[in-house]
């Protein structure tokens, strides 16, 4: 069943060039994980990073269980784990390379957000089969830079952010970016890692007014960066990396779950949403762009 909805916006400042890009006031409800699956799946935990490639959805969850959603049945086609990964899985994104010639899939790039931080490069595949072919670090992480940060890419541009707080972040409002050039596989040591140094910063962003932050995805010049949580305010903001600043932010409020992982697909953007203490009340709904 799908019904419109229509968002407060409380702010709307594009340029016309990426005014496009921007969702709209219009959003449907795309349905609920629990009536996609059927009954002997076993949903563990909080719903976190969300992917999409084709008509597939990657929905993944904290400490690694995955369920793969055909978005045209809307139906889950399979369940599994994530070996060697039991973040919390907070942010997906696909990239561009693949793994091998019998990859399904891009890499995907599966953040840990907290712990070492750092980006899980997975090859993945339809039937669970899944492995970690790269790990990438930002090492000189001081414990005041990020309380906890998440990895996304600009798959358009070969570049990739850590995004996330600072260990002040909830009390100042203040999210940090820092721009690298993306790398491939054959950039990996020995032990199969990247590890970047500050020297590798290519630009640093500093966002204002944001106090939780969520999932991210990067297109276009414009990342989509949903906040917060109940009882705070939640929010989708649409942050310009060129013009350093958010030109547009959706009240979600009206959903009244917590906003989550985020992807694109032909002119939608999906969010999923997570109901506290419900793994089966993960929700889905979908803005036009």
């Amino acid at each position: 069943m799908k019904y419109t909805i229509l968002f407060v916006l409380t702010c709307c400042v594009a340029a016309a060039s990426a005014r496009r890009h921007l969702p709209s006031l219009e959003a449907e409800y795309v349905g609920n994980i629990a009536e996609m699956a059927g009954q002997d799946i076993k949903m563990v935990s909080s719903a976190q990073g969300f992917a999409i490639y084709g008509k597939y959805a990657f929905q993944f969850r904290n400490k690694g269980q995955c369920h793969v959603i055909d978005l045209k049945k809307k139906k889950i086609v399979n369940t599994f784990n994530l070996k060697g990964n039991k973040s919390h899985c907070n942010n997906a994104n696909f990239g561009t390379e693949k793994f091998d010639r019998n990859s399904e899939f891009p890499l995907l790039y599966i953040s840990e957000c907290k712990g070492d931080k750092g980006c899980m490069v997975t090859d993945i595949h339809l039937d669970g089969t899944n492995k970690i072919v790269q790990r990438i670090y930002f090492d000189d992480d001081a414990p005041d830079e990020y309380e906890y940060m998440d990895w996304t890419l600009d798959t358009e541009n070969g570049y990739i952010y850590t995004f996330g707080s600072p260990s002040d972040g909830l009390t100042t409002g203040k999210k940090i970016m820092r721009k690298f050039k993306m790398p491939r596989l054959a950039d990996s040591d020995a032990k199969g890692e990247v590890h970047f140094k500050k020297k590798d910063i290519l630009e640093t962003l500093v966002i204002d007014n944001f106090v939780v932050s969520q999932g991210s995805r990067i297109r276009h010049g414009l990342a989509y960066l949903p906040e917060g949580y109940n009882p705070l305010d939640r929010k989708l903001h649409v942050f310009d990396l060129k013009r350093q600043k958010i030109v547009k932010t959706l009240d979600l409020n009206p959903v009244a779950k917590e906003p989550e992982g985020l992807d694109i697909r032909g002119k939608w953007l999906y969010v999923s949403f997570h109901q506290t203490r419900t793994p089966n009340g993960t929700s889905y709904m979908r803005f036009r762009l």
